[in-house]
């Protein structure tokens, strides 16, 4: 056995420099690599569950929205609104690649950007776009895999560029000084270490993918996915020396020997999918590492219309999307009516629609004993998850136990209104800060099974009487998709007890 660990040694330099990363400056990336690693640690890989993830952050929903109604993901043109939906359209993995590539990305963009990040930023993108784009030509199952690994292979470089300060500041003098050495070898000489190994302990701290791993070890990989990797990477420098260099002519004939293809073919394939990396760049917020891509013919300056530009902490009511969020929950119950996907949609459709801060479906627990939050929309979604729960039958009764026995929808606006205040006790209006709020029962098969409540209590914004009805129209919208579950469920029970026994 090794001897034990002195507890007065110090930290070294890139152990301090990984808990400075977790911990300090990129929180927020490692809080949602943490969820989606959650997801992917279960056997089944949920779909709503993602979306949930997702929804937590008003500028990563647009911008996978953005993207799910882009050429390259959604080629066919289908109108997606809603998370939820594009979970289902894109596939688990495309929509997973796109909330890792956003999450490094609004990390980074967020931190004292430099050119060198930007520089690491705009290659890394480039190369994830080359790699999953040789995987698909090749058939690859898990072409996804393959753009987060190369999306993160450099993830040591571009974090430590970012926050670096002085230190930064040290090791760019010392390889702009010396050109000619291995910068990884400045690295160690300046660091400690050197930032390859950065990434390789920030991929086992937040349990990323294992490509990333091959993909470090560039040509002397034994994995062909991971020589894959390797061979975006180098796609991505080579291109920003022309398109036309000897270098780019040998990757293009090697690229050409993977897939079956001329070199004549390969070189436009190569440059078209450059332009493709272009978008996916503007598209995630990094307008400036999109304009380092090296594409033919490119105005520097042009500026992308597909840009989501800066998006507000709070969703305004928008009656556009709300119609083709309701579109939506339509098709979805006509073409796979399932009960949790539309109650998601209702869900979403209230948050963004309607433009509430909190938005909360209840339901019923086992053995009708507890009303208990389910799904959370909000900015204290976990406190709400952990906190919004009553007790059915309890005496005195509370507005929500009172909801669940009628059918009507209610707007909460005043706590001394004669009607309503002997209903407004109980702790759940402690959780919710006593907050003005819509609240509407949930039915199935004739049967309330849980609620709906929203409010615009975190922004401070007033509830009126056009988001109130725009939230009892989803309500009213979840109900007849359960209703429409239950009766699909009924006819196939008594389709299965007519159906002639087997022999």
């Amino acid at each position: 056995m090794s001897a034990p660990f002195p507890q007065d040694s110090q930290p070294s330099p890139m152990d301090e420099w990984v808990r400075r990363l977790c911990e300090e400056e990129m929180p927020v990336f490692a809080q949602t690599i943490g969820e989606i690693n959650k997801i992917l640690g279960k056997e089944e890989y949920s779909s709503l569950a993602l979306a949930r993830v997702v929804l937590q952050d008003p500028s990563m929903t647009a911008k996978v929205l953005k993207l799910a109604n882009s050429a390259f993901y959604n080629p066919g043109g289908t109108s997606i609104s809603t998370i939820s939906r594009a979970v289902v359209v894109l596939g688990f993995n495309a929509v997973q690649a796109i909330c890792v590539t956003i999450a490094v990305i609004e990390s980074l963009v967020k931190g004292k950007a430099k050119d060198r990040v930007m520089r690491e930023l705009a290659r890394s993108i480039h190369a994830a776009s080359q790699a999953r784009n040789i995987a698909n030509i090749q058939r690859d199952q898990s072409s996804e895999e393959i753009f987060i690994a190369a999306l993160l292979m450099n993830l040591g470089q571009m974090a430590f560029w970012c926050f670096s300060g002085p230190e930064g500041e040290k090791l760019d003098k010392s390889l702009t000084d010396s050109p000619q050495r291995d910068p990884s070898e400045v690295e160690r000489e300046v660091l400690g270490f050197r930032l390859s190994s950065l990434t390789t302990a920030l991929a086992e701290e937040w349990k990323l993918t294992g490509l990333v791993q091959e993909g470090l070890k560039g040509a002397a990989s034994k994995d062909a996915r991971g020589k894959l990797i390797n061979l975006g990477h180098q796609i991505a420098i080579e291109s920003e020396g022309g398109w036309s260099s000897p270098n780019m002519k040998k990757l293009a004939a090697e690229v050409g020997k993977l897939t079956g293809r001329a070199t004549g073919e390969v070189g436009p394939m190569l440059e078209t999918c450059a332009c493709e990396a272009v978008t996916t760049a503007r598209t995630m917020g990094a307008g400036v590492a999109a304009r380092l891509i090296p594409v033919p013919n490119k105005n520097a300056d042009a500026e992308s219309s597909w840009d989501v530009g800066e998006v507000t902490s709070w969703a305004n009511p928008d009656p556009l999307l709300q119609l083709k969020i309701l579109r939506d929950i339509t098709t979805t119950m006509m073409s796979k009516p399932d009960l949790g996907m539309i109650l998601e949609m209702v869900l979403e459709g209230i948050h963004r629609g309607a433009g509430m801060d909190r938005t909360i479906l209840a339901l019923v627990a086992p053995g009708r004993a507890m009303v208990k939050a389910k799904h959370v929309l909000a900015p204290d979604r976990l406190r709400l998850l952990d906190r919004f729960w009553f007790e059915l039958g309890k005496v005195p009764k509370s507005l929500f136990t009172n909801i669940m026995d009628g059918a009507e929808a209610v707007w909460v606006s005043d706590y001394q209104d004669p009607v309503l205040a002997p209903l407004l006790i109980g702790p759940v209006l402690d959780v919710v800060e006593r907050a003005r709020f819509f609240v509407a029962p949930v039915c199935y098969s004739g049967q309330t099974i849980g609620l709906f409540y929203a409010d615009r209590h975190a922004s401070g914004r007033e509830l009126d009487i056009e988001a109130f009805e725009t939230f009892k129209l989803f309500v009213h919208q979840a109900n007849l998709g359960l209703d429409h579950v239950a009766r699909l469920r009924v006819a196939a029970t008594a389709a299965a007890a007519t159906a002639p026994k087997p022999r």
